[in-house]
């Protein structure tokens, strides 16, 4: 799991400060991407394995997604 997804998995009313202001962070800095028409970007669900395969995919063909 991402950093990100681990603290969504966590208990709400036992987030520290910090951690509501990393959630944050990340969540700025795929704002840009959402702009643009990704509709993932931000996403905190984990890949399936298909899409993960999709990726592996993509990388080794230098492939935008």
């Amino acid at each position: 799991m991402t950093d990100l997804s681990t603290l969504f998995a966590r208990n709400p009313l036992d987030l520290t400060r910090d951690d509501i202001t990393s959630m944050i962070e990340a969540f700025r800095k795929s704002r840009h991407q959402f702009n643009l028409g990704n509709a993932k970007a931000g996403s905190t669900k984990p890949l399936t394995e298909k899409q993960k395969k999709i990726a592996s995919l993509a990388d080794k063909l230098d492939i935008r997604i």
